[in-house]
């Protein structure tokens, strides 16, 4: 398959086609009160998915563009929230905004990145590798952030 009927199928992935629902349907509605609230299981709140999330997002866009990630880092200290950033509203509009634009950027770098490129912060695996894994995490979590809505009583189809 060429990189040219490849980039449509990710970019089609990024908008949710055939990965998951679009990103801000999963998190239409969402408040920032609902979304620090654990459900009863006491399983990760929609925020700290989110968070998670971002994060992750934010780290991989960084691998595709050839700059340096230190993992151990995201993975150690960034991966989840703390309960002082879950007390501020104002984070976690931040943090649908920064999904958003991150989904924005995704989709202009696979438009603009050789898809067979080697990423030496991702020992030098191809960047196309890097957005399958992007699209699979996403994609993964906000199913997740739905699943905690919907445990929530908080997600209406």
């Amino acid at each position: 398959m060429l990189p040219d009927e490849i980039i449509p199928m990710v970019l089609r992935g990024l908008k949710g086609k055939n990965t998951h629902l679009p990103p801000e349907k999963a998190l239409e509605g969402l408040t920032p009160e609902i979304a620090r609230t654990k459900p009863p299981n006491n399983y990760h709140s929609c925020w700290e998915l989110l968070h998670h999330t971002v994060v992750w997002q934010e780290a991989i866009l960084e691998a595709i563009m050839g700059k340096e990630v230190d993992w151990k880092v995201i993975s150690d200290a960034n991966n989840w929230p703390g309960e002082e950033y879950l007390a501020d509203d104002s984070n976690f509009i931040n943090l649908v905004e920064k999904l958003t634009q991150g989904f924005a950027k995704a989709q202009e770098l696979a438009k603009t990145v050789d898809l067979t490129k080697p990423m030496p912060a991702w020992g030098d695996a191809p960047v196309l590798q890097a957005f399958f894994v992007l699209l699979q995490h996403n994609s993964y979590h906000l199913g997740q952030i739905v699943a905690v809505r919907k445990m929530l009583g908080n997600w209406s189809p």
